[in-house]
């Protein structure tokens, strides 16, 4: 018998919650790993030519939805999950349902991203919707369902709330 054969979150639905935590980890330090090794503006380099500067690498979306996932679930409504999305700030901001708050609005989006366009991942990225989902029932959030359809049409998506769990 194993170390670990009696406890009870070591497997789940026949897969190991630790081995999907870990590569979710992994994934998630190598793309920050990434990010801090680009190059930091300074003194000099501002007064160079923007046609010049070097071009950041493109980074993988789902990893920057991952990264922008606050501990307690949610997500934030910020420029930087509009465009791990493929959206500007304005595109998102401006079709958030009136009654909703922006926390709210950012959770949605995300969850129904990576249920529209992440679904090969699902692995690495389902302990981190249910943990969004928790966080997301105990708002008691106004309008689910219209911000559900909000997303869907913002994203391009068809994701159905109950898929989401909402």
């Amino acid at each position: 018998m194993g170390l670990y054969d009696d406890d009870p979150c070591s497997n789940v639905n026949g897969k190991s919650v630790k081995k999907k935590v870990k590569s979710v980890f992994n994934r998630i330090g190598s793309y920050l790993k990434g990010q801090s090794a680009s190059p930091q503006s300074n003194k000099a380099s501002s007064s160079r030519d923007a046609d010049t500067e070097p071009k950041q690498p493109l980074r993988d979306p789902l990893l920057q939805l991952v990264s922008l996932q606050e501990a307690s679930g949610r997500w934030v409504l910020d420029p930087a999950l509009a465009a791990a999305l493929g959206k500007t700030s304005e595109e998102v901001e401006k079709t958030k349902p009136a009654l909703v708050n922006q926390e709210v609005w950012a959770t949605i989006l995300a969850l129904i991203w990576l249920h529209g366009f992440k679904m090969d991942a699902k692995e690495e990225w389902e302990l981190l919707a249910m943990k969004a989902v928790s966080w997301f029932r105990a708002q008691n959030a106004p309008c689910v369902a219209e911000c559900v359809e909000a997303g869907n049409t913002l994203l391009g998506c068809a994701v159905q709330r109950d898929v989401l769990g909402l």
